[in-house]
């Protein structure tokens, strides 16, 4: 039996153990409560503000709330103590003697990850967008729901080797590292911020609206903020950010050693 068979083989029985154990009253209210939090902030707005507010305002708000905040919120609580939770509960000395445990684990915790958190995106997106209707709403839904997508695809692999690198303080960096590159570099026009997920989404969101003009191509400070790629890139760009860091995680889960107990490790 080759490996890949092997792991895909044992993929299936790990995602269908953490949907079990994830199927509890408190994560439920936490999803849920998550998925209100767009629409509803959105409501109170939408009753405040007495003019329709133009497409454009909508777009960002919608995406900022959705594809950014819930989506990484919800993958980050999942994805990132992936593997500090087989150490802190003395589990992982058995998921590590078997044949091709480790990938199969991280695989499938990071599908749970996905499965779970694309549903509540989309929703959330979907109940945020209907809060303002305009003659743009279904190209914005469009929109924003492929945004959630792919981000829960990139941030949950992002996470999950983030809490594979630094398992004794996974919660810790992964917050460190959105705040620092996912919100700070990001927001600069630089070159730098072509190393994040958000910046990737953010010229996505101006792709597919149509909000890219003259202006954009024209103004160099622009143009590093919101690139002028194609959709198209953007999106492989994301698929292969995401593949690189599923890979890295899985190669530092073979060659690093983990003790059971994280007060232990080395």
């Amino acid at each position: 039996m080759s490996p890949l068979i092997g792991i895909l083989q044992r993929i299936p029985a790990v995602v269908g153990f953490e949907w079990r154990r994830a199927l509890t009253v408190s994560r439920m209210t936490w999803m849920v409560a998550l998925m209100a939090f767009p629409p509803g902030l959105l409501m109170l707005v939408r009753m405040a503000e007495q003019n329709e507010p133009p497409v454009e305002v909508v777009a960002i708000l919608v995406f900022i709330l959705s594809p950014c905040v819930v989506c990484i919120l919800g993958v980050f609580l999942w994805a990132t103590p992936a593997l500090s939770s087989e150490l802190e509960g003395r589990s992982w000395v058995y998921l590590a003697v078997r044949p091709y445990g480790p990938i199969a684990v991280l695989l499938g915790k990071y599908i749970v990850a996905v499965s779970w958190t694309i549903p509540v995106g989309l929703v959330s997106s979907v109940l945020a967008v209907l809060v303002f209707m305009s003659q743009d709403t279904m190209k914005l839904l469009v929109a924003e729901c492929g945004l959630v997508v792919l981000s829960c695809m990139a941030y949950s692999a992002l996470f999950l080797l983030i809490g594979v690198v630094a398992p004794k303080k996974s919660m810790v960096a992964g917050i460190v590292y959105t705040i620092v590159f996912e919100v700070a570099f990001a927001l600069i026009p630089a070159a730098v911020n072509m190393l994040t997920v958000q910046y990737r989404l953010r010229c996505l969101l101006v792709r597919w609206m149509g909000f890219d003009n003259n202006l954009v191509k024209d103004n160099p400070v622009i143009l590093a903020y919101f690139g002028n790629e194609s959709a198209m890139w953007h999106v492989g760009v994301l698929f292969g950010m995401t593949a690189f860091y599923l890979i890295a995680a899985a190669v530092v889960l073979r060659y690093r050693e983990f003790t059971s107990s994280l007060e232990t490790e080395s």
